[in-house]
């Protein structure tokens, strides 16, 4: 096995190829060459380039046919430049990569999907005020219907409307982007939230999401889990290549548009659901994942793990919330 990619210009002064005319194609500067003999009357070699990631490339090597004289002086810029050109092409190839697995139109399959086990908590504060808990996420309000900005700029409402009935709406710049009733069953053990939600392009989605209690005995308060969801109108995406190495997520639904390329740094999505101070940084796991992780004013909300199959036919995003144990997984099929 001959040297890392990476130090490609020691490899090159090995006198062992001083007489050797080579030809290299690489696919990342991380590529381990796998040398074979595979004519040893010629001496020629073939590379296999295998990197962490799973990029494969190719190279071979051969005895010239010519005697060629050795130019000492050549050597070290003949090195670089080979060098220099496999570090633009192990580029070129992981944005090439990159295009034919993530990039395309995908549509959520609800099917396949896995909303179940995430835990909400209703708390009594005292004073007609009341704690609406997910994981780190934690708005306080009163259920008389009194207009509550929370800490992303949306504007909520919620009235009791019957013994076990609220009404709750929420508003983004003034116009009502979803009404919802939550009602609790009579033997309060679980509740049904639906909710009509309209989108910033005008559609709608008529969802309807059943909740188990797990801590409480009646009304509101208590510890509510999720145990089904139906949606309406599933929603769709499409992921495009972004100046050579990055990545756009765009939802014409929302009006939303991520751009962000998997070198750690933050980025700021657009969309007018966008909460202002919401950054995002992204990096690569391996050549079939990437993760995304998402901050409010440089605080953690979520991290986003998204795989693609073997197949390359779906794409599943595993959603972790922060300070909630069990993850979303959304699933999306290929268009």
């Amino acid at each position: 096995m001959v040297p890392p990619f990476q130090p490609l210009q020691l490899w090159l002064k090995d006198e062992s190829l001083e007489d050797i005319d080579s030809f290299y194609v690489v696919d990342c500067e991380q590529g381990v060459a796998h040398d074979h003999v595979i004519n040893p009357r010629v001496k020629a070699r073939y590379f296999d380039v295998v990197c962490p990631d799973g990029c494969r490339g190719f190279g071979r090597s051969f005895q010239s046919t010519k005697k060629l004289r050795k130019k000492p002086s050549m050597k070290l810029p003949i090195a670089a430049l080979v060098a220099f050109t496999g570090f633009s092409l192990c580029a070129a190839s992981v944005a090439s990569a990159a295009d034919e697995s993530f990039v395309g139109k995908w549509k959520m399959n609800p099917d396949k999907s896995q909303f179940n086990g995430l835990t909400y908590k209703v708390e009594d504060a005292g004073g007609g005020n009341y704690r609406f808990v997910f994981g780190d996420d934690v708005e306080t309000l009163s259920l008389d219907g009194k207009e509550h900005v929370t800490k992303f700029g949306e504007t909520w409402s919620i009235t009791k409307t019957g013994p076990n009935a609220w009404k709750w709406t929420s508003k983004r710049d003034g116009k009502v982007t979803s009404d919802a009733m939550w009602t609790v069953s009579e033997d309060g053990k679980t509740s049904v939230y639906t909710s009509d939600n309209k989108r910033p392009d005008g559609t709608t989605s008529h969802d309807e999401q059943n909740l188990t209690r797990t801590e409480g005995s009646t009304g509101l308060v208590g510890t509510w889990q999720t145990a089904g969801l139906k949606i309406g109108s599933v929603g769709s995406m499409e992921i495009q290549k972004w100046q050579g190495d990055g990545y756009t997520i765009s939802n014409t639904a929302y009006k939303s548009q991520t751009d962000f390329k998997l070198d750690g740094k933050d980025y700021t999505p657009k969309g007018p659901r966008v909460a202002e101070g919401t950054t995002l940084s992204a990096k690569a796991i391996d050549a079939h994942k990437i993760e995304l992780a998402y901050k409010f004013k440089g605080k953690g909300t979520e991290t986003d793990r998204w795989e693609l199959s073997a197949d390359g036919k779906t794409l599943t995003n595993t959603i972790t919330y922060a300070g909630v144990n069990k993850p979303e997984v959304n699933v999306f099929d290929r268009q």
